[in-house]
């Protein structure tokens, strides 16, 4: 096998590990693979000519890997402050025995003054080998073992516990050697029980390599790599002492410079490793920190809504108005301030007592935020409906707010969509109250819950008589039970059902009235057609009572009179107004077969020609066609009448053309009405719940809870992209396809991204695409909004840490990150707090106004933020006042930086108009170091602060440090300063 086909193996995964070779540690297996072969084919030179002068190299050789192996179990148990994983704790005592065997092998070695017993080969190899195999054991551990976590409490027991192994093999070796096999014999070499456990032992390494390769219970920052390259470089080590044959053998040396190689190894993979990862991983948050705040940049201006900011502790009338909140009502934006009257003033004075009481019930805590629709004065005079809400983010002590932060959104077309709504109500509530015939609508158990203009004339009783009263006591008592049971069959079985009932007036008078029974679609609610047939009824007597005057009122009239044959299915006679209507002559229609104007079929016309001879049935609807081809709605009344000994029908036909079109118009616009409203209701709680959702999840609960219901009958599919995690893509699903689907497809954006798409299969009828294509736009709308909002809310909150003036941190964010900055703190890895104040800042104020004092405290800030390293912080404390946390840096160091601030701000000059350039600003600072001061919060700021005083007390432009102040000073910094 070639070296370049080698190294191709050792880099490729073991296994399908999760860590590969690093190039470096490979190439050095391969280095000291070839010097071992070239060893072993070429004579083996004669280094040294006595185990004397073998000793010191060798003595050198192990001292070193005594020294990583000690560090290498320091870092480990250096590394874990509560509590230790049971693997590692068991690594960083096995390398601590490995160290301790190798030790008494330096002491044992041949040559060597007599350590405790007599210096022998023998001797030597045995603590070898358990050093050895105390090494193996600490690679194995980590791969082997639970990291179950054990406090560090138990460490004195471990160590013990270790001490007491050492001890054991100790004395097996220096005085009973004799209990284990030969390892070595005079004159003949190492013995095949000692070869082979070195073979053991190198195969041991190789699988702790493969074991360490895809190995996942490793602390951060342990380069497994790293680790699995010393394992085999002891492997390769382990075959060297197979090969020599004295004890100062070339293979012997080669064996020790390996082991220390396999330990240099060792200590890169725990030592340095875990000393630079923290430092890589406080860059990764810090990248991570600024592309956060960029998508919330892009999130804030793709929202299209406004933000506000009143901050009481500046000024009670100072509010920060966003460019976006002043462009909503059409302003530029140097054309608004930041007084609290500019938002005031533009409020309409119908909204203003609700608006402002809204407010000042969130001020007194009484609501949980502040939520509010009103309507604002735009530029060009017009008047625009405004969603203001927002919270107080900061109160004092007493509970009065002192910040509070909202935004500011455009619902106008919200409010379109409700006028519409209402206008559409007045619309069908006019021809509701205009049609010509009775109408009420009742609920399932027949109580009134709504009569027309008509039912009134034609009852004579108001609405407030009829309201709420029930339906039966319209009906004459004889024919209340024929009602009740028709009612009953229609909840029951649907459809719709037509009789003729006896009403009775509010006077008491009875009339005949036709009742038409129709349930309203998606309502538990009944329509209630009534028709006075009085003279309908009072005619068809008086036929039934003289046929002798049949010609007279057969002839004459507006009606469509037939008279038929009910045998043959032939019209007898037909009058003019007839011929008129169906288009035929008198004389086509007398023996026209009844079926080729009745399209019924013509079993169901026998069928019903039978039940009007048999007097069952003499009322009923129908689709006549006219010689034209034209259909038309009739309503037929008809009855035997004999003439001559003959028995046939008279009926009377009215064209209820217009008033079946009417109806269905009715129903149809009440059903449309009916779903509008619903919609339009759903659509209006889902803003409410997406615009309160504060995560993600929630958003995504709500259009799987509400979607299914509002797009009903169709197929939907949202696809949602999570903001935070481009890779995570969400899906909701609900509904089946219909047959011959139309495709809407909305995409769905915040700012200049897409986040998803809303797609929908809606039924082919133009009424689904006219009825459900807005409420997808409106839906789309909603959920942009959502999201949108959702990026506004997380970007407020990291804002509301930040100084308005300075764009440093406040002293909210120090109180929350100092104690854990405090609790990082330690002597390899210190934390500098620099308290720093302006020196004779109130003179600046007083003298050159509060704008100067402005621009004093924002270029000082610019300076410190300037001189600042990623991992370090500045703080805005209040006032003139400043903190800077300072990670990674001794005191003396931190004043240093601290120094060249001061120098360059000295240096700083500030021109004002009238009394001129104001020069030579300084300030005052002092330094405290933890843990080296103090590790505690509130002791370490007193330090720092009277560091401050003293630094102020001796003429101040000047930093001091704590640990350098006088006794007196230091007993002084001691007592409490806040």
């Amino acid at each position: 096998m070639s070296s370049r086909s080698l190294s191709t193996v050792l880099k490729r995964p073991f296994l399908g590990t999760r860590t590969q070779l690093p190039n470096a540690g490979t190439a050095m297996l391969l280095v000291m693979l070839a010097i071992m072969v070239v060893l072993i084919v070429v004579p083996r030179p004669q280094l040294f000519s006595s185990v004397g002068h073998y000793l010191v190299p060798h003595s050198l050789l192990e001292m070193g890997a005594i020294l990583v192996a000690l560090m290498s179990a320091v870092s480990i148990f250096q590394g874990h402050r509560r509590t230790l994983p049971t693997s590692f704790l068991v690594m960083g005592c096995a390398f601590m025995l490995s160290a301790f065997f190798d030790m008494v092998h330096i002491f044992s070695y041949d040559g060597m003054p007599d350590f405790v017993s007599e210096a022998s080969v023998s001797k030597a190899i045995h603590f070898w080998l358990a050093g050895r195999t105390a090494f193996i054991i600490a690679l194995l551990a980590p791969c082997l073992l639970t990291a179950r976590p054990v406090p560090r409490r138990y460490l004195p027991l471990a160590f013990g516990l270790t001490l007491a192994i050492g001890l054991a093999v100790s004395w097996i070796g220096l005085f009973h050697l004799d209990f284990l096999p030969e390892t070595f014999i005079v004159g003949s070499g190492l013995t095949a029980w000692k070869i082979g456990y070195e073979w053991t032992l190198a195969l041991s390494a190789v699988l702790a390599a493969v074991l360490l390769l895809g190995a996942r219970r490793l602390p951060e920052g342990t380069n497994a790599g790293w680790l699995a390259v010393a394992a085999l470089a002891t492997g390769i080590s382990e075959l060297c002492f197979t090969l020599y044959a004295t004890a100062f053998d070339v293979f012997n040396l080669l064996g020790h410079l390996y082991k220390v190689v396999a330990y240099a190894m060792i200590y890169h993979a725990i030592y340095s490793s875990r000393m630079v990862y923290p430092y890589q991983q406080l860059q990764k948050m810090s990248d991570a920190l600024g592309e956060a705040e960029q998508r919330w940049q892009f999130a804030l201006e793709g929202s299209g809504a406004g933000v506000w900011d009143w901050d009481w502790k500046q000024d009670t009338d100072h509010v920060f108005y966003s460019p976006q909140w002043k462009a909503t009502l059409g302003f530029q934006e140097h054309e608004i301030g930041s007084s609290f009257d500019e938002w005031k003033s533009r409020i309409h004075p119908d909204d203003m007592p609700r608006t402002l009481d809204d407010l000042k019930q969130h001020f007194e805590g009484h609501s949980a935020e502040y939520r509010n629709e009103h309507r604002m004065l735009t530029r060009n005079g017009e008047w625009k409906w405004i969603l203001d809400q927002g919270r107080v983010v900061e109160r004092a002590e007493d509970g009065r707010p002192l910040r509070m932060i909202g935004t500011h959104s455009d619902i106008d077309w919200i409010k379109e969509q409700q006028q519409r709504l209402i206008s559409s109500r007045a619309r069908l509530r006019s021809i509701y109250h205009s049609a010509p015939v009775g109408i009420i609508v009742a609920d399932r158990d027949g109580t009134i819950a709504d009569a027309n203009s008509a039912m009134h004339a034609l009852l004579g009783k108001s609405d407030a008589e009829l309201f709420q009263q029930s339906l039966w006591g319209l009906f004459s008592l004889d024919e209340i039970s024929r009602m009740k049971r028709a009612w009953g069959q229609l909840q029951r079985e649907g459809g719709s059902f037509q009789d003729e009932y006896h009403m009775q007036t509010d006077t008491g008078q009875m009339f005949w009235a036709e009742v038409t029974l129709t349930p309203l679609e998606g309502e538990e609610r009944t329509l209630v057609l009534i028709n006075n047939i009085e003279d309908r009824r009072r005619a068809i007597e008086l036929l039934e009572e003289n046929a002798t005057l049949y010609q007279e009122v057969f002839s004459t009239g507006n009606a469509i009179k037939l008279l038929i044959d009910p045998e043959l299915a032939e019209i007898i006679d037909a009058n003019p107004v007839a011929a008129d209507f169906y288009g035929y002559s008198i004389g086509e229609m007398c023996g026209m077969p009844l079926g080729r104007i009745n399209v019924l079929a013509s079993q169901s016309l026998s069928k019903r020609i039978r039940a009007v001879v048999n007097r069952t049935d003499n009322h009923f609807e129908a689709s006549h066609q006219l010689a034209n081809g034209e259909l038309r709605d009739v309503e037929i009344f008809t009855g035997p009448v004999d003439l001559n000994g003959r028995t046939l029908l008279f009926s009377i036909v009215h064209d209820i053309t217009d008033r079946k079109r009417a109806q269905r118009d009715l129903q149809a616009a009440n059903l449309k009405l009916s779903r509008l409203s619903e919609s339009r209701s759903q659509i209006h709680h889902l803003a409410e719940c997406l615009l309160t959702c504060s995560q993600l999840d929630e958003i995504i609960t709500q259009l799987n809870v509400r979607l299914p219901s509002l797009f009903a009958g169709c197929e939907g599919n949202v696809t949602l992209h999570d903001p935070n995690d481009i890779n995570q893509t969400m899906h909701i699903n609900w509904g089946t396809p219909p047959t011959d689907a139309r495709h809407l497809k909305q995409t769905l954006t915040v700012g200049d991204g897409q986040v998803g798409e809303f797609v929908l299969l809606i039924p082919p009828e133009e009424d689904s695409l006219e009825r459900l294509q807005p409420l997808a736009e409106d839906v789309s709308h909603l959920v942009m909004l959502a999201l949108a909002d959702l990026q506004l809310k997380r970007g407020l909150a990291h804002e509301a840490r930040k100084d308005t003036l300075t764009r440093l941190f406040n002293r909210r964010h120090l109180d929350e990150v100092l104690p854990q900055k405090l609790a990082e703190a330690s002597i390899g890895n210190p934390l500098s707090l620099v308290v720093l104040d302006l020196d004779h800042f109130k003179q600046v104020n007083d003298t050159y106004g509060h704008e100067m004092g402005d621009q004093v405290l924002t270029r000082l800030a610019n300076l410190i933020r300037e001189s600042l390293r990623s991992s370090d912080e500045a703080c805005r404390y209040g006032g003139e006042e400043f903190v800077i946390l300072i990670p990674g840096a001794s005191a003396a160091v931190s004043r240093a930086r601290v120094e060249a601030i001061l120098e360059a701000f000295h240096e700083e000059v500030f021109e004002h108009e009238t009394l001129g350039p104001l020069t030579g600003l300084s300030f005052s600072a002092g330094v405290a170091n933890a843990p080296h001061d103090s590790q505690a919060t509130d002791a370490l700021f007193n330090m720092a602060d009277n560091a401050l005083y003293e630094a102020k007390r001796a003429g101040r432009k000047r930093v001091l440090c704590f640990n350098s102040l006088p006794p007196a000073a230091d007993s002084h910094a001691r007592q409490p300063a806040h």
